[in-house]
C-alpha cells in the first residue's frame, strides 16, 4: 500500500499526516470530513488511479505505541484492488511485473556525484518554480496515457534476439556459411551458445536485422540491450503496450538536450562523459531532460532558458525539495526496437517456429561435434 499519495488540491505528493495537516488548515475542512476528502483528493503517485481510502496508523493495544504508519488503500467499492495491474502498488490477481515500469526514477537516490548533482538540479527546479511536482504528476499522465491507448502486443522468443545479434556479428570463419571448426572449442573465449546462434542465423536468414535502416538495431551489439531485450521478451509478451518508435523524435531531441544540459553544468561536463551512449545510459539525466522539455511543450529552445535556473547555485536550497518520482520514457528504447522488428520479421516468415527445440537442437549437435558436454 502506497504511504504517499499525489494530491490534487495541494498539488503535490505527502504521506498521510501530511496531507491532514493540511486538509486542517484548509477552508474545505468546514464543508467535508478528512476521509471524504480523501477519497476525492488523492491519486496514486504511481499509476495515477483515484478513489483512494485513509487507513489510519496503527496503535499497540498492549504498549500504546505506534506499530504501523498511516497509509492510503485504493480499492474499488466491491473492495477489489483497484490499482492498474501493471501498478508496482497493485496486489490484485493478475498483476503484471513489466519491463515498462523501470522507467520510474528516483531523484531522492543520489549514489554518486552525478545523480546527486541531478538531483540538486531537480532542487533548484522545484524551489525556483520551473516545475513542480503536478508537472512530475502530468507528465506520469502523458506516459500511462501512451501505455494504456497503445494497440502493440508480440509474442517472441528470447532465442530470436541471439540468432538475430549473429545476423550482424559473427566469427570471420562463419561469415558465409557455418563451419564447424574443433581447435575453437579450446580457446577461453569460446561460447557453444553463440556458436548454436550463429548456426541458425544460416537456417533462419529472415531474422537479419536491416542496422542501415534503423541505427537503433545495430545496438544489438551491447550485450545490455540483448539482455534487456530477452527481459521484455519474457515478462512483457502478450501484453498490450505501445509502439516506442512513437517517441524516435522525442528521444532524439532528449538525448540532445542531455548533453546540452552536461556541456553547461561543469560537474556532469567534468564526470560525465561526451557521448550518445553516456548521457542516454544516464537515467536520472534522461528523466530531467524529459521533464523540462515537456514542460516546455518539446521547444529546446525554451527548455534550455529553464536549465539556466537550474544552474544556479543557491546555498540555501531546500534539498528535500526533490524527494520526487520522476519518469525515463525512453528507457530501454533500443531493446523497444529490436523487438518491434522482431515482431514484424516472424509474423512475415516464422510464426510457426519453435525457436526453443531449434536451438535445444542445435546445440546439442554441436556439442558433439566439438566435444563438449552440456
Amino acid at each position: 500500500m502506497p504511504i504517499t499519495a499525489y494530491s490534487k488540491t495541494f498539488k503535490r505528493e505527502l504521506d498521510a499526516s501530511q496531507l491532514e495537516s493540511l486538509f486542517n488548515e484548509h477552508p474545505i475542512s468546514n464543508e467535508i470530513a478528512f476521509r471524504d476528502f480523501v477519497k476525492v483528493d488523492i491519486e496514486c503517485p504511481a499509476c495515477n488511479v483515484t478513489g483512494g481510502h485513509y487507513v489510519r496508523e496503527g496503535i499497540s493495544l498492549t504498549k500504546g505505541h505506534k506499530v504501523k504508519q498511516a497509509y492510503f488503500a485504493f480499492r474499488d467499492i466491491e473492495g477489489n484492488d483497484s490499482h492498474q495491474p501493471f501498478c508496482d502498488f497493485y496486489t490484485g490477481p493478475g498483476k503484471q511485473n513489466l519491463i515498462s515500469n523501470e522507467g520510474r526514477i528516483d531523484f531522492r537516490k543520489s549514489n554518486s556525484l552525478i545523480t546527486r548533482t541531478i538531483a540538486r538540479m531537480v532542487c533548484n527546479g522545484i524551489a525556483k518554480e520551473v516545475f513542480t511536482q503536478e508537472s512530475i504528476r502530468n507528465m506520469r499522465q502523458w506516459f500511462l496515457d501512451l501505455r494504456q491507448n497503445g494497440d502493440f502486443t508480440f509474442n517472441l522468443n528470447p532465442h530470436m534476439v541471439g540468432i538475430s545479434r549473429a545476423s550482424i556479428f559473427r566469427s570471420e570463419r562463419n561469415n558465409t556459411q557455418y563451419i564447424v571448426d574443433p581447435i575453437a572449442s579450446k580457446n577461453e573465449w569460446f561460447d557453444i551458445d553463440k556458436e548454436v546462434y550463429q548456426s541458425l542465423y544460416f537456417k533462419f536468414p529472415f531474422l537479419k536485422l536491416d542496422y542501415q535502416k534503423n541505427n537503433h538495431l545495430y545496438d544489438i551489439r551491447l550485450q545490455s540491450v540483448i539482455k534487456k531485450a530477452k527481459s521484455i521478451i519474457l515478462k512483457d509478451s502478450n501484453i498490450i503496450t505501445f509502439d516506442r518508435a512513437i517517441l524516435k523524435e522525442k528521444y532524439e531531441q532528449a538525448t540532445q538536450f542531455s548533453l546540452y544540459i552536461r556541456s553547461q553544468e561543469p560537474i556532469l561536463k567534468t564526470n560525465l562523459t561526451y557521448s550518445i551512449s553516456a548521457v542516454r545510459n544516464n537515467n536520472h539525466l534522461m528523466a530531467l531532460s524529459a521533464l523540462l522539455l515537456f514542460i516546455s511543450e518539446w521547444d529546446s529552445t525554451l527548455a534550455q532558458e529553464k536549465v539556466n535556473l537550474l544552474l544556479q547555485n543557491d546555498s540555501a536550497i531546500d534539498l528535500n525539495a526533490g524527494n520526487v518520482i520522476g519518469l525515463n520514457p525512453f528507457i530501454h528504447y533500443s531493446a523497444w526496437i529490436i523487438i518491434k522488428e522482431l515482431n514484424s520479421l516472424q509474423k512475415l516468415y516464422g510464426q510457426h517456429i519453435d525457436f526453443d527445440d531449434e536451438f535445444n537442437s542445435e546445440k546439442a549437435r554441436l556439442s558433439k561435434l566439438y566435444n563438449i558436454s552440456i
